[in-house]
């Protein structure tokens, strides 16, 4: 049954990008949360450090949600939740990755010069940018 086979592979081809966008959020927020102080912050009550997460998102609706607590930071994992929800559900459409640093304070502690996502947000464009044309090579390598 043709129908059922196209079905299927969609459903797989929709794993494999929902999987990839979870493994990439997964590798900027261990980034992110592993920036040496000198480069990056000292996190004093972990809510900073906490607020770093992210979810994905298809057509606006969470599909994966990652965050965790850090030193008794749950301020800071509640304002990231919001904050990448607000986004995601307002301003997304497809398949998206929303990688946060949600407390207030994120983008004056990066005005200062110190690294809170940046580095995390470079290296997650290059690897989404590698992993889409892995997928693509896979799915025309499945029609030959």
């Amino acid at each position: 049954d043709i129908d059922g086979m196209f079905k299927a592979f969609l459903l797989e081809v929709e794993r494999q990008i929902i999987e990839s966008l979870c493994r990439i959020g997964e590798e900027a927020v261990s980034m992110a949360k592993t920036i040496p102080p000198e480069r990056g912050f000292t996190d004093r009550t972990g809510n900073l450090r906490s607020s770093i997460g992210y979810v994905v998102f298809k057509d606006g609706k969470p599909v994966n949600i990652a965050f965790e607590a850090v030193k008794g930071g749950h301020v800071g994992v509640h304002e990231g939740q919001r904050l990448a929800q607000q986004i995601g559900e307002n301003y997304t459409d497809g398949y998206t990755l929303v990688v946060v640093a949600g407390m207030n304070y994120a983008v004056h502690v990066e005005s200062k010069g110190r690294d809170v996502l940046t580095s995390a947000e470079k290296q997650a464009e290059k690897a989404i940018a590698k992993e889409l044309a892995d997928l693509v090579t896979n799915i025309k390598d499945a029609f030959k």
